[in-house]
């Protein structure tokens, strides 16, 4: 059977909502304007806030820990799409974070009726490219370049800061609906 490693945030969860709430409510002043979500057209787009990578993740574990249930689906349709892709593949969730917001994210999953066959969790975000799948769906460009270059077959889910990611190796997606195709395109 296809083996199929769907991720977490940015392609299933619209943590980046939450993540801009916090950061708003929490900036001090210390910027000129509240964040909206066309202020994040690339990935590291929290460097040039002059955040540094713990800050960030800080904020994004926060999301997390502390407000899981507001975390909103990124397509409202996507426990039906992948309930079809289930029936074609097995769907493993692998999701690279600290290992305490993985509970929190299990009941994000449950509470969403985001069924899938077995949940992964992996340190960094380039470390899914050392897993065994036949396809993984992901949003980041770091994870797709990486991916893509052991060889493995990706389906880079649509956002604004993975845009420049071009490669002949790389399918885009705008939906997880859209994965299904692309996956019985590959079986026939």
């Amino acid at each position: 059977m296809i083996r199929v490693a769907l991720d977490v945030d940015g392609t299933l969860a619209d943590t980046m909502a939450i993540w801009l709430d916090n950061f708003n409510k929490n900036q001090n002043g210390k910027f000129k304007k509240r964040l909206t979500s066309d202020d994040i057209s690339h990935w590291n787009f929290w460097m040039a806030l002059g955040l540094d990578v713990s800050e960030f993740y800080k904020t994004l574990s926060d999301c997390w820990s502390l407000r899981w249930a507001e975390v909103p689906l990124v397509e409202n349709d996507a426990p039906s799409s992948i309930d079809k892709l289930r029936s074609i593949a097995k769907v493993d969730i692998v999701t690279a974070r600290d290992g305490l917001t993985h509970k929190f994210v299990k009941k994000w999953l449950a509470e969403k009726n985001i069924f899938y066959d077995s949940y992964v969790g992996v340190g960094g975000g380039i470390d899914k490219a050392r897993l065994d799948y036949d396809f993984f769906i992901d949003d980041s460009p770091e994870n797709a370049l990486e991916i893509v270059s052991m060889q493995k077959r990706l389906l880079l889910y649509d956002q604004p800061w993975n845009k420049h990611i071009r490669h002949p190796k790389i399918s885009r997606i705008s939906k997880i609906h859209d994965a299904i195709r692309e996956i019985e395109n590959s079986i026939l």
